[in-house]
């Protein structure tokens, strides 16, 4: 599934996607692993090297296992990237090693006008 995402360079973002089996049962459990990656194009580096945001989440600590609904945050400090178009996804990793693409697009990242308060200030 493709979704693109517009933030403003340094704003927190909210990021929502709900996660069910064809049955409507939630499809992650709470020992699952989530991964956000944004990078500035696609490539073969196993390392993401060159990603501008990655973060690894616990599902435990992003996951509703009642409705299946993953929900966690971008810091102002992981959105403090350069202002550009960027490749993202967000993979689902199950104990069980099966590993699964959620959801995948383009991150937008616009400037913002007040650059103040990005560290304490």
């Amino acid at each position: 599934m493709a979704k693109n995402i517009t933030i403003i360079r340094g704003n927190t973002q909210t990021v929502n996607l709900t996660v069910l089996d064809a049955a409507s049962v939630p499809a992650i459990t709470d020992t699952d692993t989530i991964y956000f990656t944004a990078k500035p194009a696609y490539d073969e580096d196993e390392t993401d090297g060159s990603a501008v945001v990655r973060k690894t989440l616990n599902a435990r600590d992003v996951l509703d296992t009642t409705t299946g609904i993953v929900s966690f945050k971008l810091t102002a400090a992981e959105a403090n990237v350069p202002p550009g178009k960027y490749v993202y996804d967000i993979v689902l990793k199950q104990a069980d090693t099966d590993r699964v693409t959620l959801l995948e697009g383009k991150l937008t990242i616009k400037p913002a006008v007040t650059l103040r308060g990005f560290n304490a200030d």
